[in-house]
């Protein structure tokens, strides 16, 4: 791990380079849809609008990308960040949040599956 002066505490965590994802992508924390900002091999970021049901803490998530027939079922993981994103967010009724979620521990086929996900639905270093 090496300091970064831009990133709070000066400690970049991360053990995964994230990438960006193409637009139309998307996750589904449990049964609340979200569209899919970036990811890695540890974790992804994920927009959603707040309904009455939010997503907890412990997680089961689903990515999909229809363009590429991509269908990843039950990845376990859990809630590590949570942040308001709503671009002005004090006139609109309609809420959107960002939540960064970890990856738990994946089988074989899931790492692969989510490999191949982030070589051919990126678009490059986030």
């Amino acid at each position: 791990m090496t300091g970064k002066p831009d990133i709070p505490g000066g400690v970049e965590r991360r053990r995964h380079k994230r990438y960006r994802v193409k637009e139309g992508a998307l996750a589904f924390l449990g049964t609340v849809p979200g569209s899919i900002s970036d990811i890695s091999e540890g974790g992804l970021a994920v927009h959603y609008v707040v309904f009455e049901k939010q997503p907890g803490e412990d997680l089961q998530l689903d990515i999909f990308f229809g363009r590429d027939d991509f269908y990843l079922t039950d990845l376990p993981g859990r809630k590590v960040s949570e942040a308001d994103s709503t671009p002005g967010a004090t006139f609109s009724r309609i809420r959107v949040r960002r939540m960064g979620v970890q990856f738990g521990e994946l089988t074989s086929e899931q790492k692969s599956r989510l490999r191949y996900f982030i070589l051919h639905n990126t678009l490059g270093v986030a």
